[in-house]
């Protein structure tokens, strides 16, 4: 959320807590930003990634990036694309309309971090070539992404 408000949107991030609404250039130059500052994956993953219906499994609890994933997708297995469309729909809304979202905590709790947690899930997805994420809930505050085959 401080790199789109500080680096993409160019505002003072202690005057500017949320960049809500949030216009599709800004979310691409967001994205941009996070490719140069993430770089390439690391060959280990793209290449086990790259093996036929191997796919990231995704954990978290009601604020995890793969449950929001999950909930705006409308699906538990989602690709890429799926990612993409859902940022594209949740740009130019503002937290209010976020927070009334239904079945979406994270947006309702957390409607500042919805468009930044949804770009660093695609560009991840995509520089690492991922066919997909297997969003499993689970309690929460559990490090890491399993890859599973």
């Amino acid at each position: 959320t401080a790199e789109l408000v500080t680096s993409v949107m160019g505002k003072d991030f202690k005057q500017c807590l949320t960049p809500n609404p949030v216009k599709v250039g800004e979310a691409q130059g967001l994205a941009a930003r996070l490719r140069h500052l993430i770089g390439p994956p690391p060959q280990w993953l793209t290449t086990k990634l790259s093996i036929a219906h191997v796919t990231l499994v995704g954990i978290g609890g009601d604020m995890s990036i793969f449950r929001l994933a999950s909930e705006l997708c409308g699906k538990s297995v989602f690709a890429a694309a799926d990612v993409l469309l859902a940022i594209e729909n949740m740009c130019g809304k503002s937290d209010k309309d976020l927070r009334t979202l239904d079945q979406v905590p994270a947006a309702q709790n957390m409607p500042h971090n919805v468009i930044p947690k949804l770009v660093l899930l695609y560009v991840v997805m995509d520089l690492t070539g991922a066919e997909g994420v297997d969003f499993r809930p689970c309690n929460g505050n559990l490090p890491g992404v399993l890859v599973a085959e």
